[in-house]
């Protein structure tokens, strides 16, 4: 678990990790500095919860990978590659207690090259709070279709014998993103990713329009660098939606100024933004059965949510249109060239 900053829930998502049922398994939390406030808060937690093997340690600073990939790389030097299977997640991930038996069961099948979950966010803000959950959930459709999903760096599992097989550590020596370089390399050896909606980890977010789309845009440009192939699908898709919704538009203002038979294929147009509320819903549905420790936080959001969902079409072709000629993002306060 690399960790950053003054995170509000910390230490409940650290006790979480280390409070797991699986029979035995290592923990080790990486931090950039001791002078980092999450270094305090982790080792807070860490004396007062006894774990075999649990252990706090500072990140080996690296040139030509991001900060948290240089964790990464610390936490397996740390290991010493002496343990069968690694798993990797977010410090703003809250986890159920089952979380890690349910991710690592699917790697008994020597063609699976990863686990993952996801992340599902339970807005504890205003409006941008709620477009922000519906933003992130609408990915969750790639997940269950083999040909796109992907691991989620923030909840992911693999076996020790596949990251030495694709050389992992050379790979992430000069990389921005975990998940996106791990999926292009196990793509490349032929292995398929397994999606597990019950590893799905709960997410406490208070968003801001400049911070929410400063983070989409971020997220949307670090894919066209490292999943082409999905930008230009989510391009088209976006593109095709918004071009319908449209012509919808026009042919009610056409039903209202020249004539009522415009009004028939205005309402046929504009199914697919109907639909889209129904597909909300459905999408809030699955994960409220796949996460039942949550079953209270989806039924507060779930009707916001959906209402969100409305404008995500339009924010994504924004961000899809931002990010095209990004050459280099700002994450954690540190600036990256964007290159593959």
């Amino acid at each position: 678990m690399p960790c950053k900053g003054n995170e509000e829930h910390l230490a409940r998502n650290i006790e979480g990790i280390l409070t797991q049922t699986y029979p035995e398994y290592r923990t080790i939390i990486v931090t950039d500095t001791v002078e980092d406030p999450a270094y305090s808060v982790a080792k807070s937690v860490l004396d007062h919860h006894v774990q075999a093997g649990a252990e706090l340690c500072i990140s080996k600073q690296r040139v030509g990978c991001s900060g948290k990939v240089a964790a990464l790389l610390t936490a397996l030097e740390r290991d010493a590659w002496a343990n069968d299977v690694y798993v990797f997640v977010d410090s703003d991930a809250l986890v159920p207690p089952r979380w890690l038996m349910d991710l690592v069961d699917p790697l008994g099948d020597d063609c699976v090259g990863a686990s993952t979950g996801f992340r599902w966010y339970f807005p504890s803000g205003g409006f941008w709070s709620h477009v922000q959950s519906a933003w992130n959930a609408s990915g969750t459709n790639l997940l269950f279709d083999k040909r796109y999903n992907f691991p989620w760096g923030g909840a992911m599992a693999v076996r020790a014998e596949t990251l030495k097989k694709i050389d992992i550590e050379s790979i992430w020596q000069r990389a921005i993103s975990d998940d996106l370089t791990l999926n292009a390399a196990l793509r490349d050896h032929g292995y398929g990713i397994t999606f597990l909606p019950q590893c799905t980890v709960a997410s406490y977010e208070r968003a801001t329009a400049v911070g929410f789309l400063k983070w989409a845009i971020r997220q949307t440009a670090i894919t066209k660098i490292f999943n082409r192939r999905l930008w230009n699908y989510a391009l088209g898709a976006y593109l095709f939606f918004d071009i319908i919704v449209l012509l919808a538009a026009i042919s009610l203002i056409a039903g209202a100024v020249l004539s009522a038979a415009w009004f028939l294929p205005a309402g046929l147009l504009l199914v697919p933004s109907a639909s889209g509320l129904w597909r909300s819903s459905q999408r809030i549905a699955t994960f409220r059965r796949a996460m039942p420790e949550f079953v209270e936080e989806f039924d507060r959001t779930r009707l916001a949510d959906s209402i969100a969902s409305l404008i995500v079409p339009w924010i994504m072709t924004y961000c899809i249109i931002a990010s095209a000629r990004m050459k280099g993002i700002e994450w954690r306060g540190r600036k990256y060239k964007l290159s593959r």
